[in-house]
Formats: C-alpha cells, structure tokens, sequence
C-alpha cells in the first residue's frame, strides 16, 4: 500500500499541458471500466465518503499518491492505492487488516448486486443527488459573456485549477450553478470557461477551444 506524501498541491498528478508524456491515446470505444475490480474501486470510493468512513476527498488522497507510485499506476489503481491510504488514515481499517482481506479473497467479483443491495443503494443514493449532476442554483459575480483571467496562484491546499491555465483570459460560456469548494460545505459559484487553444499553448496550436469548470475564487 502507498504511503502518504507531504508533497506541495502542484505536484504529479497536475500534469495538463506538461512535455515528456507523449500523445493522449483515445481507445475506440472504450468500456467505462476495463476490469471487474475497477467498478468496485469507483463503488466503494463513492460509498465510504458518503458514510464517513475516509478521512479525505478522493482526489486529494489521489494528489498525496508518492509521484512513482502515481505514474506507475492505471487511472483505478490509483482510486483504489489514495481509497486505503484514506480508510488507515480515518481509522476505519488498518493497512494490516487490508492487506489481510486482500490475500484471503478470491480473484474475481465475489459478491453481485442482489446480494449487496446495501452497498447498491448507496451508490444510487449519491449519484441521484442533485448535486453530483448538476450542481445548485447559485448567483455569482460574472455572466455569460464575461471576459475572465484566471488568477496565477500557488495554492496551499487541494484545488481544481491547473497550472496551464492560470494568468490566461477567456470568455465565460456557462453561468449559473455552483458546487461546495473542496474543503467548504456551501456552493460557490461554477463558470463553464472557453479559452483559446492559441491563448494557452502559443501560436502554432491547432484551432479550437477548451472549456474549463472553474470555481469563482479563481477567475478576475
């Protein structure tokens, strides 16, 4: 199991617009999971957050990942390695009680959804919310239209807002709803943001847009 890190927030898993990683392969037709396990990741994820027994937000156990353990690691890998080190760290299971589970169980799904519908419904009670979809009604300072500059930063603490983006203007394309800021329990405004592909990576970008989900807290 990896251990946590005390790594600033900017650090590996931040890595839009970074060199060295190569082209971003698109599978035709990709599954939304690619292995049984892997639903089960994204399943239990969701079901001990909304019962309290993690002690963080899945991306942030995500960002404290040690940087070889995040890069050698598939998208759901890294779901279920940040999901134990939360569940040691809320004092829910210990590594030793994980690791214990881990050897004794067989390979392959051993429990289907007519025999677990607890666990069902709580997965369905978290995903049919209003807010894991479409976010709350909310007014906030800019309109659809607005020109925007997002703020350049070093936040201190968990954030959505990538590096690339930061000191570049857009136009807002979304206004309206709003989410709970990671670490707040009360919705803060959300714009849909365009940006130029030329205004972000240089002139010899290809055309196009990119739209970006950003918090009011970011943007002047």
């Amino acid at each position: 199991m990896a251990g946590v890190s005390s790594r600033a927030v900017d650090g590996i898993h931040d890595m839009g617009g970074m060199h060295g990683f190569g082209r971003v392969e698109r599978e035709a037709d990709e599954p939304v999971f690619h292995e049984w396990w892997e639903a089960h990741a994204a399943a239990l994820s969701l079901v001990t957050s909304f019962a309290g027994l993690r002690a963080s937000g899945i991306r942030q156990a995500i960002e404290s990942l040690d940087p070889a353990t995040y890069l050698a690691s598939s998208y759901y890998e890294r779901w279920a390695r940040s999901l134990e080190d939360a569940l040691v760290g809320a004092g829910t299971l210990t590594a030793a009680e994980i690791d214990d589970r881990a050897a004794t169980v067989a390979v392959g799904p051993t429990a289907s959804a007519d025999t677990n519908p607890g666990m069902v419904g709580l997965v369905h009670a978290v995903l049919d919310s209003p807010c894991a979809t479409s976010g709350v009604p909310v007014d906030g300072r800019f309109a659809v239209g607005d020109r925007v500059t997002v703020r350049r930063m070093a936040p201190a603490a968990h954030h959505r807002c990538p590096r690339y983006v930061r000191g570049v203007t857009g136009v807002v394309a979304l206004a309206g709803t709003g989410w709970p800021h990671p670490g707040s329990d009360e919705p803060e405004a959300v714009y849909t943001v365009r940006f130029a592909m030329r205004d972000l990576w240089g002139h010899d970008a290809e055309a196009g847009h990119l739209y970006l989900d950003l918090w009011e807290r970011y943007l002047t």
